[in-house]
């Protein structure tokens, strides 16, 4: 019998983070990669923003590294190209970010292979993978992947960042996973 109420006070003790977690929706997540045995560690969230950020969120996507943030705003292509991050200056009160792909178009401004590397997954429990970026109010992702960005953090931060000081910014390989769910943040951008 003591063994049963045991197991039984540990599931109702679980049920509000698995709630909490099942409850979250994405602009209250926060994401963290962490490397085993280094105290570093990498962090992502959704900020919602005054207008659309993009076409396809409105969200912008703000990673923050040991050594800087950086920002991205969310796209997707028709058929199977999945869900892209472009980078795009600090948002800030009264104007739009800067567009750091290039305002002509995608990729006017930026190297190709570089745009090649800015694929975002998101993952669902069951591991599935989301076909469209988040927008405001839908469920957080239960982890992110951006598989390919660390190469572009190594290689080419200031195509990043407007951070003309810009160094190789290391990040893992690996998955950020959902490790809290708050307050959203102020909206940010004109």
């Amino acid at each position: 019998m003591i063994k049963w109420l045991l197991s039984a006070a540990a599931v109702l003790l679980a049920q509000p983070a698995l709630l909490a977690a099942q409850d979250c929706t994405v602009e209250r997540a926060r994401y963290v990669l962490r490397v085993p045995d280094e105290e570093d560690q990498w962090q992502l969230a959704f900020i919602p923003a005054r207008h659309m950020a993009s076409p396809a969120s409105d969200l912008y996507l703000r990673l923050t590294t040991p050594q800087r943030r950086y920002w991205f705003t969310l796209s997707v292509s028709q058929g199977y190209g999945g869900i892209a991050v472009l980078p795009v200056g600090e948002p800030v009160a009264g104007s739009d970010p800067r567009d750091l792909a290039g305002s002509d178009g995608p990729g006017q401004g930026i190297d190709p292979e570089i745009l090649a590397t800015l694929r975002l997954l998101a993952f669902d429990r069951e591991l599935h993978v989301a076909n469209d970026p988040p927008r405001a109010g839908d469920p957080a992702p239960h982890a992110i992947m951006l598989p390919e960005l660390g190469q572009t953090l190594w290689y080419s931060p200031g195509a990043l960042t407007e951070d003309p000081a810009a160094e190789r910014d290391p990040m893992p390989r690996g998955l950020f996973r959902l490790a809290g769910c708050g307050a959203a943040e102020a909206a940010v951008g004109e």
